[in-house]
């Protein structure tokens, strides 16, 4: 073999060597799912008007089976792809978030609907950060091995929220904690670890970031665009491969709860609902998540309400599709450096037709008698989180509770939405940076070596001469 044939297969083997694109994204990771936060503690009892301000068009109690069998439908007909669950732990006494969670995963078995988790270390099981271990471990071990368990490449997905949480140990900081609890769990980094808040360092031990709520948020476009553009840089100055997970919400109303921060985000007849997918679809999301599928006492839900009827899942499913069409549109031509549009783009929405579910139940239920459950809430409440409607600082709210069928009520919780800081533009995406980077480094490669197969020629014909 010559010289000059060598240097040509060399060339050929590093244009198509497996590997060369290890900085771009992860285009298997970054597959457009759309995912719903799920409550699966409600029953007879939550239904009042004193706790929530409208009611499901079918009240029901989170246990029966029925309800989550309607609810997969539902959520399948509007493009949902998987409930993220709230979960409190592996306890079973008390703890109905468990037997719940196992009861969601065995609707959806046989089905494409997939069960996720979101779990905090302020559960009121939670006392240690062995509890945080031994917690995720049991995720890993026994929920994820479940069929219906969402993963992605074949890995597990779990949100986590209210990090900063985490039980220390003496001379630890939250970042460590979590580093040392990952270590242990997942040392070969073999699921996928959603982050939620303000902090992108977290992105250090886990593999994407969420904000469980953008209610408070004065421009949801600008606070949305913000965060993905936080997570690319981040992913061009580490060389990573970060999910942004962007939120999409109706509205928001906890004056139920009492609670001496609360507000409203009026849901302008589905229009705040539009401006969130736009902001999100705009933000370069790879993923959205929906707060929320039935958190009632904060009045995020989407599922079908007395006072809106199918309106969300109408939208959703509109919406949804728009959203996985963009992204695949975008997949097939070339990145720009163009910053998103601004904030005052909306969403056109094409009526589409209701789902075959018909409303039945008024504002005042009639109640069937329900068995009693074998085991009861403990009854102590966790604090729940609740978003500020300002930017300017994260407010700790006072705890209230959801009560259970025949004892002390179990706390409802919600993700703290922290206030966002000034924009910080990122122009460099990732992936356009990856592929003019290898670009230029393929044609000044092709170049050298036309130049030194030249030479190679002219060098040998004198000696052939």
């Amino acid at each position: 073999m010559s010289v000059v044939e060598w240097l040509v297969i060399s060339v050929a083997l590093l244009l198509f060597l497996p590997g060369t694109e290890a900085a771009l994204l992860d285009e298997g990771i970054k597959k457009p799912l759309v995912l719903a936060f799920y409550y699966n503690w409600f029953d007879e009892n939550t239904w009042t008007p004193e706790k929530v301000s409208d009611f499901p068009v079918t009240p029901y109690n989170s246990r029966d089976r029925e309800t989550v069998v309607r609810h997969i439908a539902q959520a399948q007909e509007a493009g949902v792809d998987a409930f993220v669950v709230a979960w409190y732990g592996p306890q079973v006494e008390g703890n109905q978030t468990e037997t719940n969670l196992a009861l969601t995963l065995e609707v959806a078995n046989g089905t494409d609907f997939r069960v996720s988790v979101e779990f905090g270390p302020d559960s009121p099981f939670i006392h240690s950060q062995q509890d945080v271990v031994d917690a995720l471990r049991h995720v890993l071990q026994v929920h994820a091995g479940h069929p219906s368990f969402l993963r992605v490449e074949g890995r597990p997905v779990i949100f986590f929220w209210r990090l900063d949480d985490i039980p220390l140990d003496p001379g630890q900081t939250p970042l460590e904690a979590w580093q040392a609890v990952r270590d242990q769990v997942d040392p070969d980094r073999e699921s996928i670890w959603i982050a939620e808040g303000v902090e992108v360092a977290y992105q250090q031990v886990f593999d994407g970031h969420h904000l469980y709520s953008i209610a408070w948020a004065e421009d949801v476009h600008a606070t949305l665009s913000d965060w993905g553009y936080r997570i690319r840089r981040y992913n061009a100055q580490h060389g990573t491969d970060k999910l942004w997970v962007a939120t999409v919400m109706p509205g928001y109303d906890d004056l139920k709860t009492g609670r001496a921060n609360a507000f409203v985000r009026e849901r302008e007849g589905g229009q705040f609902y539009r401006d969130t997918w736009q902001a999100a679809m705009d933000s370069g999301a790879d993923w959205v998540v929906i707060t929320s599928w039935n958190e009632w006492v904060e009045g995020s839900q989407i599922e079908p309400g007395v006072s809106y009827g199918n309106l969300y899942l109408d939208l959703t499913k509109e919406l949804a599709a728009q959203f996985r069409a963009q992204v695949g549109a975008l997949a097939l031509v070339t990145p720009t450096l163009t910053p998103p549009p601004t904030p005052t783009m909306a969403v056109t929405i094409t009526q589409v037709a209701s789902l075959s579910y018909t409303p039945t139940a008024t504002l005042t239920p009639t109640w069937t008698a329900t068995p009693t459950p074998t085991r009861t809430p403990p009854p102590t409440a966790t604090a729940t989180k609740t978003p500020t409607p300002t930017a300017t600082a994260t407010l700790t709210p006072t705890p209230t509770a959801t009560a259970s069928p025949t004892a002390t009520p179990t706390a409802t919780p919600t993700p703290t939405p922290t206030a966002t800081p000034t924009p910080d533009p990122l122009v460099t995406p990732l992936r356009v940076a990856a592929h003019i980077s290898r670009g230029l480094s393929l044609v000044f490669l092709g170049g050298a070596t036309v130049v030194v197969a030249l030479l190679l020629r002219d060098w040998q014909r004198p000696k052939a001469d």
